[in-house]
Order: structure tokens, then C-alpha cells, then sequence
């Protein structure tokens, strides 16, 4: 990865901000500018310096992973190197990500750092991340390749009788042995009219026959994530459940024709959003299109009504149109894309062309 390349990236905004420096907390922003992933370190960034803080467990850490900064290590808390810092590099406007910093970490600054003003930036570091390097995709990639086969995996385990809860353990534990160093997120393992629950938490319910089964998954891949969704259902599916997941297809494929360098996340979303309200579900499809994936699981940029984000190649995004009936069940079919010149490369190759029946 490019560290020094994107340090240069933020010094070059420094003026813009009209600070001197900035000093990064968030700790994904952190290894994005450093390589280095723990539980505490900072960055600071000014024009003529870059360093890596942390305390003293992180030091032989900090001495393997990261590059392109100097590392200094505090005794204690960070304000104890932080004014040296500062002053060798002139500071006198020092950014803040307001993301990250709470009120009483800003008043302690504040209090500790006599002479420098404190300027809340937003979204520095996460606007150079929406662009992915060749690298990044690539490690992306791998973590989609582990889910679309953790998936072909599960598909002879879900049978009447297996709980929701036993599912979404496997799902975690046969990623972790294929490669994964974590999961994105708690599985989402839906069944029956638990389906219809967007943001479901697995539970004890066990599937029956005649079930749709939602799972929602991911991993983590060195740091990058993947985010994948399949509807099945347990038994021959009745009329309605092959109308509704034909009706999330359809929605789908429209929404990854429109994605292309050039279009505004909420018109992607009015494309597919327009193929279910003319379905009449419009009132069943309650959250947005997708939003951004990299080293979070949800970053920028967004699709959805709202979004005023232009899609520029290299921008990494989920494609996850669904429709949620009450009493029914649920029906989402994601996948993540890469924006190209021309148009998007769906990253995955996990089966959507029909439901599949179990």
C-alpha cells in the first residue's frame, strides 16, 4: 500500500482546511494513512512532518507495521509528546476529526495544548478513501471469493430443524478457517417472516419447510471487507416468493446497469427503487441502495435518495435492493461492484439467477 502517497494526499489538503495539521484519531483512518491496526495510536500529519503516536504496548507493533511516519511512543497519554510535536512543526491550527473526537477528548486538548486552536474537519481521510487502489480491490476481492464460498458451504446445512443462531455461527467459523481474519459483521441469518426484518438478529428459530432464508454476511481480508446477500428458500417456493425475489432480480441488474463513473448514488437508487414501486412494494423496500466498502464495512460512498455522491472509477459499493413483506418474509439479493469508466465489475460470483430451493 501507497501510505507515503496518501499522507501526501492529506498534507495536500492542509491548506484547504486552513489548518496546519491534523491530527487523526479514527482508528481505521489510521491504519489507512499507516498500516498499523490496534486498539489505540494516532497520526499527525503536518506539512512538513508525519508521525505515529502510541503508547508503549504498541511499540514493537508500531516498529513492524508502520512506515512512512516517525514513531514516537508516550509514556502515558498522548499529550505528554504532542505540544514537542507541534512546535518543532509550527502548529498553530490544528484539525480534529470531528467524526472522532468526543466534546471531552476536545476540552482536554483544548485545556493541554496552550497557544494552538482546535479546528473540527470532517471526512478528510474518509474522502480519500472512497477511491481504491489497485491493492485494495484486489484484497476486496479475496474477502468476496471467501464469502461466495462460505456460501456454497452453507447451502447443504440449511435444512428443518437448523436454528437460525447454529447457522450464523457456522457462517462465522467457516470464513475464519477459509482465510478470514474476522467477520464485517454479525451474520444476518433471517428465516420465515423473521426475513421481512432488515436488520435481523439470528435467533433460535429453527427453519420449516416453505421458509425464505435471508443471509446477510462478510469478512474481513487484511483489513477489507466483502458484503454479501442471498434469499434461498426451504422447500418449493410458492408463487409469491418467486415474484417477489424475480422483482428484487430485476431491481437489482437495472441498479448495476446505471452504476458507472459519472452517476449520482440517489439516482442509482431512484432505478431500482422505480422497478419495485411499479411492482406496487415501494412501501417493502425501506433502506437504501448500498453504500461504500472498503476498510469499513460502511463507508462513502452512499446510494440512496439522499445521496449527491458521484461515482468515480475505483469506488467500491454494495448493490442491495430488497422487499420486505409483513407476515411474508424478505427478499434481498446484494452484491459488491467496482465503478469502471464505463460502468461497474460485480466482484462476486456467488449464484442469484433463480431462487434457490433447498
Amino acid at each position: 500500500m501507497d501510505h507515503a502517497g496518501r499522507i501526501e494526499a492529506v498534507r495536500s489538503l492542509l491548506d484547504e482546511k486552513t489548518i496546519d495539521g491534523l491530527l487523526v484519531t479514527n482508528l481505521t483512518n489510521v491504519r489507512y494513512l499507516t498500516g498499523f491496526s490496534g486498539t489505540n495510536g494516532q497520526v499527525l500529519v503536518t506539512k512538513s512532518t508525519a508521525v505515529f503516536l502510541v503508547d508503549p504496548r504498541y511499540d514493537a507493533r508500531a516498529r513492524t507495521l508502520v512506515d512512512a511516519a516517525e514513531i514516537v511512543i508516550y509514556p502515558n497519554r498522548l499529550t505528554e509528546v504532542l505540544p514537542a510535536q507541534l512546535a518543532a512543526a509550527q502548529v498553530s491550527k490544528l484539525g480534529v476529526e470531528a467524526g472522532t473526537v468526543t466534546l471531552a477528548s476536545r476540552d482536554d486538548l483544548d485545556a493541554r495544548l496552550e497557544g494552538i486552536e482546535l479546528i473540527p474537519v470532517k471526512d478528510l481521510v474518509e474522502g480519500l478513501r472512497r477511491r481504491k487502489e489497485p491493492a485494495e480491490i484486489a484484497l476486496i476481492k479475496e474477502a468476496v471469493s471467501i464469502s461466495d464460498r462460505t456460501l456454497a458451504w452453507a447451502l447443504d446445512r440449511i435444512a428443518p430443524g437448523v436454528a437460525e443462531r447454529e447457522l450464523a455461527m457456522d457462517l462465522e467459523v467457516h470464513m475464519r478457517q477459509a482465510g478470514a481474519e474476522a467477520v464485517s459483521f454479525d451474520p444476518i441469518v433471517g428465516s420465515g417472516p423473521l426475513s421481512a426484518h432488515i436488520h435481523h438478529t439470528a435467533s433460535d428459530r429453527t427453519f420449516e419447510k416453505g421458509d425464505l432464508v435471508l443471509l446477510d454476511f462478510g469478512c474481513r481480508f487484511e483489513g477489507y471487507c466483502s458484503d454479501l446477500t442471498r434469499t434461498l428458500v426451504v422447500g418449493p417456493a410458492n408463487d409469491e416468493q418467486l415474484a417477489i425475489y424475480s422483482l428484487v432480480l430485476e431491481a437489482q441488474k437495472s441498479a448495476i446497469a446505471a452504476i458507472s463513473s459519472g452517476a449520482v448514488g440517489s439516482e442509482c437508487d431512484a432505478v431500482a427503487r422505480a422497478v419495485i414501486d411499479k411492482a406496487r412494494h415501494g412501501d417493502h423496500f425501506g433502506h437504501g441502495l448500498g453504500h461504500g466498502v472498503g476498510l469499513d464495512i460502511h463507508e462513502q460512498p452512499t446510494l440512496n435518495r439522499l445521496s449527491e455522491d458521484v461515482l468515480e472509477p475505483g469506488h467500491v459499493v454494495t448493490v442491495e435492493p430488497g422487499v420486505y413483506v409483513p407476515g411474508v418474509g424478505g427478499v434481498r439479493i446484494e452484491d459488491c461492484v467496482v465503478v469502471t469508466e464505463d460502468g461497474c465489475e460485480v466482484l462476486g460470483s456467488a449464484p442469484k439467477d433463480t431462487l434457490t430451493e433447498l
